[in-house]
């Protein structure tokens, strides 16, 4: 229905546009009212309207299937209440309570796509729980009484030599696949009848093709018979830097901003790191920046949250910022004191002073943050629950110790 834009602003899609109200309860759910867009067709010919629309919504959303072992790994389906037509081209969607992310989560690209009627086993008459559009493997689901049958796409989809039909700006064509049934190559052409087709000199087949290497990506690419390379993986971090530099005269590479972050996930169940102080200790041992320069050849950028900065609703910094700091791991990691006397009046402290080391057990969580971004982790940053409310992440530590009481 919308696309995820620039700055995570949400933009018209197959919905030209939308109203958000309140529902008639008080404090619940919102209503949000999406005019369709009017003159689109599927790849495949079918017509676009609200009845459309609703079929989609009708089979993903299935109850049985908005669990977290299908598709509830996402909030939207759990925060549906209804979805109805009230025309050819109104869908009304009503939440049931305030759900701020409803739009950004509209915008993915699964499990909800609008797909065309003749995709569905039935057709647009199809029934969402004998002939649901969720994978034939999956069997029948069941679900507090209620029991979806999985029937699979009626296009077959694309790996079981079938086809698939949306609305976008490209169709699929054909799959190339080699002697040993691998895929080879996909071909998608342009959709001359999307509401936003290209004019004027443009590209109207788009190929993707299988490297079994990265030399071999960068072969082809050197050589011209490869137009364009995209996204992390594809060629080895050392290729790219070299040919920001030494191969100027064939390519050009340009890098976007982050769009993810690679994750290291600390286990705060288990020991060493079900302390927040071993965390802490961990967080500022290691050199994201050394990492990067060493393994990532300098093109990665060091990350201290679980998303970008820029991402909606991420831009919070923390304060002390999570750098690295050896000096800081070590003071933090130094022993609970076995004795601590106050004097009376005069206010005289004298804590007993162990040997200042870090224990193995750090050392060793510290050796896999290592090993992992050794592995190719494009940014590391760590992340850490949310800790007791009023206590944050990076408070200063305070050794709680009893005072012993003097004579």
């Amino acid at each position: 229905l919308v696309e995820y834009g620039a700055g995570g602003t949400v933009l018209p899609s197959l919905a030209a546009s939308w109203t958000v109200a309140d529902t008639a309860a008080p404090g619940k759910g919102k209503t949000y009212t999406f005019n369709l867009r009017q003159g689109v067709t599927f790849h495949d010919g079918a017509a676009w309207n609200c009845s459309v629309a609703k079929l989609n919504f009708d089979h993903v959303m299935a109850s049985p299937l908005t669990t977290g072992d299908y598709h509830g790994w996402y909030g939207l389906p759990q925060q549906l209440a209804s979805w109805s037509c009230t025309s050819n081209f109104v869908l009304v969607v009503v939440t049931k309570e305030k759900y701020y992310p409803l739009m950004q989560e509209l915008s993915f690209i699964r499990p909800l796509r609008m797909a065309s009627p003749n995709m569905f086993v039935g057709g647009l008459a199809s029934d969402p729980l004998k002939q649901n559009s969720c994978h034939k493997g999956w069997g029948n689901i069941t679900d507090s009484g209620v029991t979806v049958q999985c029937a699979g796409m009626g296009g077959g989809g694309i790996s079981a030599n079938g086809t698939a039909f949306g609305t976008g700006r490209w169709k699929y064509s054909k799959t190339e696949k080699g002697g040993d049934g691998k895929i080879m190559k996909v071909h998608f052409a342009i959709h001359a009848d999307h509401w936003d087709a290209p004019s004027g000199n443009h590209v109207n087949e788009l190929v993707i093709v299988h490297y079994p290497t990265h030399d071999a990506v960068k072969t082809a690419l050197l050589d011209g018979s490869l137009d364009a390379v995209l996204g992390a993986g594809v060629l080895t971090e050392e290729d790219v830097a070299a040919m920001r530099t030494s191969n100027t005269d064939k390519v050009s590479v340009v890098l976007t901003e982050a769009i993810q972050n690679r994750i290291i996930v600390l286990n705060t169940a288990k020991a060493p790191t079900d302390k927040l102080q071993m965390r802490k200790v961990i967080i500022h041992a290691v050199d994201r920046d050394a990492i990067i320069k060493k393994e990532l050849a300098g093109l990665a950028e060091a990350a201290e949250s679980l998303f970008p900065k820029d991402t909606p609703y991420c831009g919070a910094h923390l304060t002390p910022r999570p750098d690295y700091d050896i000096e800081k791991a070590k003071m933090l990691n130094c022993p609970t004191p076995a004795t601590q006397v106050y004097v009376t009046k005069e206010v005289t402290k004298q804590v007993t002073k162990e040997k200042n080391e870090m224990p193995a057990g750090a050392i060793a969580a510290i050796g896999i943050l290592g090993v992992a971004a050794f592995a190719g982790v494009l940014m590391l940053v760590v992340m850490y629950r949310r800790e007791k409310a009023g206590d944050p992440m990076f408070k200063q530590l305070l050794m709680q110790v009893e005072p012993i009481a003097q004579p």
